[in-house]
C-alpha cells in the first residue's frame, strides 16, 4: 500500500502544470556557449534587450556573455526581464536579414524562433 502511495505522489509531482514557470540555468554547462548554424535550439532564458516585435536578446549561463539574439517571423511581445521558453534553429544571418528583423546588432548567428512562450517578469513590490 505504501508503494502505491509513493507512485501516486510521484505521478502528481511530474504531471506538470502549464502555468508553472521554468527556471533558467544557474550555472554554465560543459556545452559550447556559442551556437553553430544548423543547431536545433530549445531553451529557457531571461530577455535582456528588445529590438522590436521580431527580435530580442536572451541571457543565460549557457549562452554567450553578450546574450543570444533571437528573431521571429511572427511578432512576439516580450519585455526586458521576462522569462521565455523558445524553440527554433540557429542560423547565420547577414546584415540585410538582421535589418529585416529589426535587430540593431552585428551578431551573425541568431536563433530563428518557431515558438516563444513568455513568462512575464514579476514587478518588485515593497
Amino acid at each position: 500500500m505504501l508503494r502505491c502511495g509513493l507512485v501516486l505522489l510521484t505521478a502528481a509531482c511530474t504531471s506538470g502544470h502549464p502555468d508553472v514557470e521554468p527556471a533558467p540555468s544557474a550555472t554554465p554547462s560543459s556545452a559550447q556557449r556559442e551556437l553553430r548554424a544548423g543547431t536545433d535550439v530549445d531553451l529557457t532564458a531571461v530577455v535582456s534587450r528588445v529590438y522590436g516585435e521580431h527580435a530580442f536578446v536572451v541571457d543565460d549561463a549557457d549562452l554567450p556573455p553578450d546574450g543570444q539574439l533571437v528573431v521571429s517571423a511572427a511578432a512576439v511581445t516580450v519585455f526586458v526581464d521576462d522569462l521565455v521558453t523558445l524553440s527554433g534553429t540557429a542560423e547565420r544571418l547577414d546584415a540585410t536579414a538582421l535589418r529585416q528583423y529589426g535587430a540593431a546588432t552585428t551578431t551573425a548567428v541568431a536563433v530563428v524562433a518557431t515558438s516563444v512562450r513568455r513568462y512575464p517578469a514579476r514587478s518588485a513590490t515593497p
